[in-house]
Order: C-alpha cells, then sequence, then structure tokens
C-alpha cells in the first residue's frame, strides 16, 4: 500500500536560470572541500602504513565517479530543485522516500555546523584568543554567508567561484610546499597495508569517500542551471578537482606532520607552518576562513533550493516555498542558517566533531546506495522516460554500488577516529525517528491543509 500522492504544485514564482558551467563546478567542489576535509584527510592518515593514504582516496574517488554517475541519470531524468526527492518517490513507498530524504537532509546541517566549529576554533588558535571567542567567528561567518544568499543566486555563485578558487589553489600550493621543504622521501607510499589491516583499508576507504561527500548536492540547482548538462559536467570535473587536492593534502600531512598534529582539530594550520614556517599559519588561517564561506554558500544554495522544491510540491509547510524579490527562498535559507547556528554552538560545547564526522560519511555512502537502488529501479518502471545521460552497465554496476555503499555506510556508522562507537548510528536512528514521526503523523495534516487552501483559492479565468 503506498501513500497517496502529493498535491500537484500551484502556479507562482519561479527560479532564475542565471548559473553557468563554472559557479556549478565551485559549487559542487566548495560543498565537499569544507575544513572538515582537513581533519578527514588527516584522520584518514591513521589507518594506513606511511604516505600511502592516496590510495584509498583514489579508491573512494573511483567510488564516487559510480556514484556521479547514478546522479547523473537521475537528474537527467528530474531535472528540479527536489530531484532526489522525486526519484525516489517513483522507486520506493513514498513514505520510505521521504523518510530517507529528510534524514539525509540533515547531513548539510551537520557539516555546515561541524565546519563552523572547526573554523572558529582554527581563527581562535591561529589569533591566539580563548576558546569562546571561536562563537563570535562561527556566528559572523554564517551571517556573512545568510546574507549574501538573500541577495540572489547570481551574488552568492560569484562568492562561490571565488572562494572555491582559492581554498583549491592555496591548499594545493601549501601542500607542495611542505612535502618539498620536506626534504624526505616519502615513506611506505604503495604499501598502505604494512602494519595495517585489510579492515583499516576499508575503513579508510569509507572516510575517503567521505572526502568528496556533498558534491551531488549541486543536483538541486538543477532550475538555476542555463544549459542542464551543466549540472552532470560539474559533478565529474568536481570528482577529478577533489582527488588531486585531497590526495596531495593527505600525503603532504602524513609526511610532514606529527601524530599529535594530525589528531588536532586544526591540522591545516600545522601544514602551513611545515611549508612556509610561521607565516603559513595565517596563511592557512585565512584559507580556513575562506572555507567557511565557501562550505556555508554553497550548503544555503542547495539545501534551501531543495526544501523549496519539497515545500511547493506540499511535503513541507508552503511558507518555506516563499521567494524574496531576488527569487531567493528566503525562508529556507533563514532556518538552515539558525539550525547550523545552534548545532555547531553545540558541537563547540561538546567538542563532537569527530562522531559528526563519521555520521556525514554513514549518510553519504548511505544515499549512494539509495541512488544506485533508484537507478536501478527506474529502469524497470520507467524505461520510457528520456535519459539525456545514461548510466552504461547500470545491470552490473547498480547492484554492485547498492551493496558496496551499504557495507561502507555500516562501517562508518559505528567507527570513530579508527574506533568501534556507535553514537553514529545513534545519531541517524534518531534522526530516521524524528523524520518518520514527521511523515507519518504530521505530513497528512500539512496537506490536507495545502490542498483545502488550494481548493479554496479562485482560478484565474485566462486573459482573452
Amino acid at each position: 500500500m503506498t501513500a497517496p500522492a502529493a498535491p500537484s504544485p500551484p502556479a507562482q514564482a519561479t527560479l532564475r536560470r542565471a548559473l553557468g558551467q563554472f559557479p556549478i563546478v565551485t559549487t559542487s567542489t566548495g560543498l565537499a572541500f569544507a575544513a572538515l576535509e582537513y581533519l578527514a584527510a588527516a584522520g584518514l592518515v591513521t589507518y594506513v602504513a606511511g604516505d600511502s593514504a592516496w590510495i584509498p582516496i583514489g579508491v573512494a574517488g573511483l567510488l564516487a565517479l559510480m556514484a556521479y554517475g547514478f546522479f547523473g541519470e537521475l537528474n537527467g531524468m528530474f531535472p528540479t530543485a527536489a530531484a532526489i526527492r522525486i526519484y525516489m518517490q517513483r522507486a520506493m513507498d513514498d513514505r520510505i522516500a521521504l523518510t530517507i530524504t529528510f534524514t539525509y537532509m540533515s547531513t548539510i546541517v551537520l557539516v555546515i555546523a561541524s565546519d563552523a566549529f572547526i573554523v572558529g576554533t582554527a581563527l581562535a588558535r591561529a589569533f591566539g584568543e580563548p576558546p569562546w571567542v571561536s562563537s563570535l567567528w562561527i556566528i559572523g561567518l554564517l551571517g556573512i554567508s545568510v546574507t549574501t544568499n538573500l541577495r540572489g543566486v547570481t551574488v552568492a555563485g560569484l562568492l562561490q567561484d571565488l572562494a572555491t578558487t582559492i581554498v583549491v589553489l592555496a591548499t594545493l600550493v601549501i601542500s607542495a610546499l611542505a612535502l618539498l621543504h620536506s626534504g624526505h622521501a616519502l615513506h611506505n607510499p604503495i604499501q598502505p597495508l604494512h602494519g595495517h589491516s585489510a579492515a583499516d583499508l576499508v575503513e579508510a576507504i569509507a572516510l575517503g569517500v567521505f572526502l568528496y561527500s556533498a558534491f551531488e548536492w549541486v543536483t538541486t540547482s538543477a532550475e538555476e542551471v542555463r544549459r542542464p548538462e551543466s549540472i552532470h559536467r560539474g559533478m565529474l570535473m568536481s570528482i577529478g578537482i577533489l582527488c588531486v587536492v585531497c590526495a596531495l593534502a593527505t600525503v603532504a600531512m602524513s609526511h610532514t606532520l606529527t601524530h599529535h598534529e594530525l589528531s588536532s582539530a586544526y591540522p591545516q594550520l600545522y601544514l602551513g607552518v611545515a611549508a612556509i614556517g610561521h607565516s603559513g599559519m595565517w596563511v592557512m588561517a585565512g584559507v580556513t576562513a575562506v572555507t567557511a564561506l565557501n562550505t556555508f554558500n554553497g550548503g544555503f544554495i542547495t539545501a534551501s533550493r531543495f526544501i523549496y522544491g519539497t515545500a511547493r510540491e506540499g511535503s513541507l509547510p508552503r511558507q518555506l516555498a516563499r521567494l524574496n524579490d531576488r527569487a531567493v527562498p528566503w525562508v529556507p535559507v533563514v532556518v538552515l542558517g539558525g539550525a547550523s547556528l545552534l548545532v555547531a554552538l553545540a558541537v563547540a560545547l561538546s567538542h563532537t566533531w569527530e562522531v559528526l564526522v563519521a555520521v556525514g560519511a554513514a549518510l553519504e555512502t548511505m544515499i549512494y546506495a539509495v541512488a544506485a537502488f533508484c537507478a536501478l529501479r527506474l529502469r524497470s518502471r520507467q524505461p520510457d522516460t528520456p535519459r539525456p545521460f545514461r548510466v552504461r552497465l547500470l545491470p552490473v554496476l547498480g547492484p554492485v554500488g547498492v551493496v558496496v555503499f551499504a557495507m561502507l555506510a555500516a562501517i562508518a556508522s559505528v567507527s570513530v577516529n579508527n574506533h568501534f562507537n556507535p553514537a553514529p548510528l545513534i545519531i541517524i536512528g534518531i534522526g530516521a525517528a524524528l523524520s518518520a514521526f514527521y511523515v507519518l503523523r504530521i505530513l497528512p495534516g500539512v496537506r490536507a491543509k495545502e490542498e483545502a487552501r488550494r481548493a479554496a483559492t479562485p482560478r484565474r479565468r485566462p486573459v482573452r
């Protein structure tokens, strides 16, 4: 038995098609390349031998390419802001689809909040300030990103282009200089299992997938691109950029940093020192601040459009589908900013960022498994639906993707910093329970109220 279909949306103001190819690449890359990227890269080093961390990153990149194929085909079939909502609805029971969707949506808030804590802590450290000052940095940077987003997608896109370019180029240069200035040959660069188990390598790959996580969220910008193919091209270029930058940064960290520096909340600052001395700390502090704008801005762009699309179809309160005079869904932007701030301050008090990294990794790999399932299921359910982008060998890659990503999600959900820890699984379970409660108990009332409102709204007669 399936849930009743969501009501069709009424005619209303629409998003503006103002994004070219470059903003899509920078948004996809920027969503993944948060300040958390440095911590995840440093944490990955503990799972493999010597300077061989680039190997699990490369393997994770191949898995990301497989996920890119699934998302590319699905987005091509449903090029809308709520694409993930639609193809999951078509592939499975709508109540299950919505529960998974809302649980997955929490990933963006978790990433932004954790990143805000890392950025605030790193900047407080660089300026020699007490820890509580990090909260002021968090508030200020989130405020800038919210304000920029409210001014329209063109302004937000320009900020994204600039921020992502600075972060990527600076990380590449600092990492290369750190390796060059070390004066030592790489240690075990192709022997990841030296002194480690195969299970360690699998966990390293699971964490490596997190380095690419959120690249697919750019699909929510499908209604704002000038050319539809920009989405799947942008995701592909983003994966390539992330693979190169993360591999180089990780090897540079494993080669030049001590265990204490790797396990800190700001290993990128130590990497800067290893590259060009004390001034390198200031360089990487600045880069860390830019990653905040990069991640917050990209997160607000994409997540707000998804919330807008879901509210537009009647699965969230319709207030979330309102656009301001710059065609921005302003209520979701403000809500996301507020939620991110609250979670970031909670992380600052509890110092649980490592747990949230594991939660993010588990949710991302879970949604990759779901995407593989949906792509496979819709090939049989909707074989005649146009597919501008089509995955080759899907009958083989689909089942492989479901199994591999589900396995990685299970591993990531019970592993924190190379130790067994069920906390990520518990957090995901709580999020899923809350999502299911909304879908089963609250959503029917939301839909009934929306249907009554639309029935009471007189239809406009066409002007002759």
